[in-house]
């Protein structure tokens, strides 16, 4: 009985498809590298922010015609980094941040924006520090001939379309403290392919973000609020295997055109007082091959 369910299983798998994830963006022909390091130590005021935003497509008339997207062949990936310290007064400043954003193609291992901050501070007659990342990546693609976007040459054999999706995630974290010792670690990689066409076998979209709060020195933690967070929202269509030309789905419908998966994901960890350790490690992860 037990061999009969498993193989009625595989059967209703292989005719309805699954639902797959992000191909990732091609880059464009020119690439571009932007590199920052910044080290303070000071007695006094901090004010430093970043911001990134960034969109790429492979639509034929461009980010300005977009929406809508092609009925097929079509992509669009957007992301977005920010980074904003400041102290409300004098204090005692160490912080050093290195930024890192490369637009070329990207595989596993490496990252299209990367951001490394470490922040000590103690403040004097009450002062306190703020300081906030966000990290997000959102990719959108109408479907994709799956030869065409696939290196791996068995792909087409699991399905022959690459189905549309629509899939975001966001994660951050925010402290405010008289006294601080924290260290964060943001990295997203969304360009994966070096010619015109999207390829999944380089790597997988990725987004991570890390905070760690611990004790300025031995016996003397950290003082005030930190709080991390993380959003997702997963939308997908279902691969498709054509057997005898039959491309049908739930009468006129397409699998790789029909949303057939939604996953809504959030969460959110905060601590308010003497932090002795406050670690929140937060990754997301969508590909073919994980």
């Amino acid at each position: 009985m037990k061999k009969i369910l498993i193989l009625f299983i595989i059967a209703a798998f292989l005719v309805t498809g699954y639902a797959l994830a992000d191909i990732g963006a091609p880059q464009t022909p020119e690439t571009q590298g932007i590199v920052t390091s910044t080290s303070v130590n000071a007695v006094g005021n901090l004010a430093t922010s970043t911001e990134i935003q960034w969109r790429t497509t492979d639509s034929p008339g461009g980010l300005s015609e977009i929406p809508p997207l092609l009925e097929a062949y079509n992509l669009i990936f957007e992301s977005v980094y920010t980074e904003d310290t400041q102290s409300d007064g004098t204090g005692l400043i160490l912080y050093d941040k290195e930024l890192d954003v490369e637009t070329s193609a990207q595989i596993t291992g490496q990252w299209n924006i990367e951001a490394t901050k470490q922040l000590a501070f103690v403040g004097i007659d009450g002062a306190a520090v703020t300081s906030s990342d966000t990290i997000m990546v959102d990719g959108a693609a109408a479907p994709y001939d799956t030869k065409s976007v696939i290196a791996c040459p068995f792909a087409p054999q699991i399905t022959e379309i690459y189905p549309s999706f629509c899939n975001r995630a966001e994660a951050g974290s925010t402290i405010d403290m008289t006294v601080a010792n924290v260290r964060t670690t943001t990295t997203d990689r969304f360009v994966l392919s070096e010619g015109p066409y999207p390829v999944g076998a380089s790597g997988n979209v990725e987004l991570n973000h890390d905070i760690r709060v611990s004790e300025l020195v031995g016996g003397v933690p950290s003082s005030g609020l930190a709080s991390a967070y993380m959003d997702v929202l997963i939308q997908e269509a279902r691969g498709l295997i054509i057997e005898n030309g039959e491309t049908n789905f739930n009468g006129d419908g397409h699998p790789y055109n029909t949303l057939m998966e939604r996953i809504e994901f959030s969460e959110e960890t905060s601590a308010d007082g003497s932090i002795t350790l406050f670690e929140k490690m937060m990754h997301y992860e969508s590909g073919m091959v994980r």
